[in-house]
């Protein structure tokens, strides 16, 4: 387990032990005790859930992708100390506390909505990571829609496809990439989200698996639908998604090559670093071995293209 997956275990082994201190307050309350048993109810299967998570992100042999879990601690948090807040108002008091302290029905449909929008949020979780039902925790394409982001239900289709794509099968891994491009074609504010929301580490990854053609060409597809501007081919370059794009571009199949080719000069079309760093990695090798094949990529003639032309005269110059 690395050290991110250690955090986040963590993180979640505290609200674990929020929900345990969460339900003795309910044992412990003397008033409003049908609304307490209410909240004990939704703390229990919040509490079940969670520890699901936890075994999982301890015990899994791959990197978690953990942002979707990290949104959702936040929100989950609130409410069980919220609800904390509450039922502990319901203990034994003295009668001026009594009297000084006022609780209604009102506050207790309100915790209550609110912790059962944190059950649906974690249930969602689960079901990305073991979308097969069973507990193999592969990761996998959930359509559904968690209450977290019912105003933005594009979020949580990109969560589920870039965890798929880091965690789940092959066939799994392709079909996500595809979905992914796709959304990333849509428009810019997608595009954004899918960087934002750690997309294109995965992608990268996906790219280098050389056993799986339509792995990579899915993976390079939707790089090259991605890299529409300098701050997100940057975000590629960051990643060191260059030298595996150089690589990619060297050893692997012309089908392969020509939609690799396609991203590098998309990339070196929006960014002189991206330049830069391709010159460096000698990108001018594998793009004259593919040029001396006469080959068209989307339709644009891969030997006119002016920024592959412009990392040719870079490497002239250098």
């Amino acid at each position: 387990m690395g050290e991110e997956e250690s955090r986040i275990g963590d993180e979640l082994s505290i609200l674990v032990l929020t929900a345990e201190r969460l339900r003795v307050a309910v044992d412990e309350a003397e008033s409003f005790k049908t609304e307490c048993g209410e909240v004990g109810k939704q703390v229990d299967r919040l509490a079940q859930m969670l520890r699901t998570l936890v075994r999982f992100v301890s015990s899994s042999s791959q990197q978690v992708y953990d942002r979707p879990i990290r949104r959702v601690i936040v929100d989950v948090k609130k409410n069980l100390e919220r609800g904390f807040a509450l039922v502990r108002k319901c203990r034994r008091h003295n009668i001026i506390r009594r009297v000084c302290i006022i609780i209604n029905a009102a506050d207790f449909r309100k915790v209550i909505n609110l912790l059962e929008s944190s059950n649906g949020d974690v249930k969602w979780i689960l079901s990305v990571f073991d979308s097969d039902g069973d507990g193999s925790f592969g990761g996998g394409i959930v359509i559904s829609l968690p209450p977290i982001a019912t105003n933005d239900p594009i979020l949580p289709w990109v969560w589920s496809l870039v965890a798929s794509i880091q965690m789940g099968k092959l066939v799994d891994k392709i079909d996500a990439a595809n979905q992914l491009g796709s959304l990333a074609g849509d428009n810019d504010r997608n595009k954004k989200i899918i960087v934002d929301e750690g997309g294109v580490s995965p992608l990268l990854r996906l790219l280098k698996e050389s056993s799986s053609a339509e792995g990579q060409i899915a993976a390079a597809t939707a790089l090259g639908l991605l890299a529409c501007d300098e701050d997100k081919v940057r975000s590629i370059v960051n990643e060191l998604g260059v030298p595996i794009i150089v690589q990619v571009l060297g050893d692997s199949s012309v089908r392969v090559q020509i939609k690799v080719a396609t991203l590098v000069a998309r990339m070196a079309e929006h960014d002189p670093v991206a330049q830069d760093e391709f010159a460096r990695q000698c990108v001018i090798k594998p793009l004259v071995t593919l040029l001396s094949l006469d080959v068209f990529v989307d339709d644009i003639h891969l030997s006119k293209h002016n920024s592959i032309h412009s990392l040719v005269q870079m490497n002239k110059e250098g």
